[in-house]
């Protein structure tokens, strides 16, 4: 915890109007939001108009909330009128649902969608572009406020039809005819809106006049178009923290240009929070080299309690080493180094699974199951609100066939039953379910006896669209892990473990701190994290922000180990002046 305010956290503290803060590791970014957040509500005295802090996601945005309550000490809870959520939930539930009806056919409250349920009959997007190579998930598509069509960050291009609309633009115009809005629209949608009414972004703006954004490196160009003109409808202030180097979410539409973008603006303010409170000076100085926004300009200033510590990073050079070589010679260094063997001081991190047998592309053969699957996973090991969201969202499909959002959804569940017999139905599912150490082929197979058992026992019926034996599915057979089947459904969810040590993903980890950090780097080759990539490789490249955000989240010992490598002693980023060398020898 910061315990004293620099004087560039202070500077953020007094700011006001457009302003962005450029957030290195470790510089006490959650302090000091919080911060900023209680100099507003503490003396905050109009009840029609609040200050909305939003991040990216519900831990992020708790996170926040529990640091401003360590700090105040008798906070209480913080509600109306001011809100702390995520900008998906900021933009559905103050834009896109309150005020979307304007913006439909048929002036009709827009339905938030996850997935494509209604298979509005359409021969050729549902023949003829699956079968030529495109995905049959219009979800995926989305428009970009260039109104182009994009999946992912790439614009889609396709030459299969001359005609004014593609099938895939068709379909989605059909679905919008209908007020149905994808999950990944919603804030082009609320753009749109906007745009369109400007005196409804004069409302929301009057309604909360502070926005502070938090991890803004994961904006999507949608969402930060809605931003922008909020901004401009007479906002008193918005804040953008966030660190462009971090930025490890593309996969989900983010897009660091976003946040870069507003740093080289002249209309916006720049606060650089320059000093890390959580590293040693040796591994700043080691991460600097791997930083896009540091190229050039040296290393922050390391101003922590291990700020001097003597240990430089480790590059462990292996062999054919198994894993457990690894792992026990960094165990090792860590109880040299006087670090306590716990899960709070000592990490483990991989690229993407921890465990590499559960990677089974196209494991799933419908949304149901995974739902179902990932409840049992959380009903067990995670978060039990979570488990019961799940349970309840797949549930739902499996009765109404439909996949839409919370709020129509329960409107729908209240005139099929009543709210307590549907959480007691969805409990029951939970409780009793095959427990999630349970082999995923056997576990697959005793749910689909399961859930209809419970459903038959509340009466419910299962809709005609949905068949068990086609909606309770796993593939077959996989050729790179043939016994696939025989590994706990557990281990398909575990992203995190915390034994005797955390071993977790690298995006597992994200915004944490340990004493000590092995980034243990698997493969020479493929499209991961590989020792080409960390030598040669652009630093504007998400693997590369993604190895970034591994390499800060030690405070005293870094160690990466992967296998020796041609020219890497003579490569920049591992000079020997800044990393110390060990090999592990022997390997089985």
């Amino acid at each position: 915890m910061v315990e004293k305010m620099t004087e560039e956290q202070k500077e953020f503290l007094n700011a006001e109007g457009k302003v962005v803060i450029n957030a290195c590791p470790g510089s006490g970014k959650t302090y000091t939001v919080a911060h900023k957040l209680l100099s507003y509500v503490d003396n905050w005295e109009d009840y029609h108009s609040g200050v909305a802090v939003l991040s990216f996601t519900n831990v992020a945005s708790n996170e926040i909330y529990e640091k401003a309550q360590s700090i105040h000490g008798s906070l209480g809870k913080l509600g109306y009128p001011h809100f702390i959520g995520t900008v998906d939930s900021f933009i559905d539930e103050f834009i896109v649902l309150r005020y979307g009806h304007l913006h439909t056919v048929g002036k009709v409250r827009p339905r938030i969608a996850l997935s494509d349920n209604w298979k509005i009959p359409y021969k050729y997007w549902r023949s003829e572009c699956n079968k030529n190579g495109c995905v049959d998930n219009i979800e995926q598509f989305y428009y970009g406020v260039d109104k182009k069509l994009y999946k992912g960050n790439e614009q889609v291009i396709c030459d299969r039809r001359k005609a004014k609309m593609l099938p895939c633009q068709q379909y989605k115009k059909m679905l919008s005819d209908r007020g149905i809005v994808f999950q990944n629209e919603t804030a082009l949608f609320a753009y749109q809106l906007l745009k369109k009414y400007p005196e409804v972004a004069a409302a929301i703006a009057e309604r909360f006049p502070i926005i502070i954004i938090d991890e803004v490196q994961d904006t999507s160009i949608s969402q930060m178009a809605v931003f922008d003109l909020l901004s401009e409808s007479g906002m008193k202030s918005i804040f953008l923290v966030g660190d462009p180097d971090q930025s490890i979410y593309e996969w989900r539409n983010a897009n660091p240009k976003c946040m870069l973008q507003k740093l080289e603006d002249p209309n916006w303010e720049t606060i650089e929070l320059t000093g890390n409170f959580r590293s040693s000076q040796n591994i700043c100085n080691v991460t600097s080299l791997f930083s896009a926004s540091l190229q050039g300009n040296g290393s922050n200033n390391a101003i922590g309690e291990w700020k001097d510590e003597k240990e430089k990073p480790v590059l462990l050079l292996t062999k054919k080493n198994s894993e457990d070589e690894i792992i026990n010679y960094f165990l090792d260094k860590c109880s040299k180094m006087g670090i306590e063997i716990l899960p709070k001081n000592v990490a483990v991190l991989t690229r993407g699974r921890i465990y590499s047998d559960t990677d089974i592309a196209g494991l799933w053969k419908s949304k149901e199951i995974e739902l179902f699957a990932k409840a049992a996973y959380e009903w067990k090991c995670g978060s039990r609100k979570k488990a019961y969201q799940e349970a309840s969202k797949a549930s739902y499909s499996m009765i109404f066939n439909e996949d839409i959002d919370e709020y129509v959804m329960n409107q729908n569940i209240r005139k099929y039953t009543d709210d307590d017999t549907w959480k007691d139905y969805v409990i029951d599912i939970l409780v009793d379910m095959p427990d999630d150490e349970t082999e995923i082929g056997e576990w697959v197979k005793s749910f689909s006896t399961f859930f209809y058992s419970v459903c038959a026992r509340y009466g419910y019926e299962i809709s005609i669209d949905k068949k068990l034996k086609d909606i309770f599915k796993i593939k077959q057979s996989d050729k790179k892990t043939p016994n696939f089947k025989q590994i706990p459904l557990r281990k398909y969810f575990e992203k995190k473990t915390e034994g005797k040590y955390t071993r977790s993903s690298i995006h597992g980890v994200k915004g944490e701190s340990y004493d000590a950090v092995l980034i243990y780097v698997k493969s020479r080759t493929g499209s991961t994290i590989t020792p080409k990539l960390l030598m040669e490789g652009p630093l504007d490249q998400e693997l590369m922000r993604l190895a970034y955000v591994a390499m800060t989240r030690p405070r005293r010992l870094l160690m990466l180990a992967m296998l020796d490598t041609k020219g890497i002693k003579t490569c920049e980023r591992f000079s020997e002046k800044l990393w110390k060398y060990e090999v592990l020898e022997g390997g089985s």
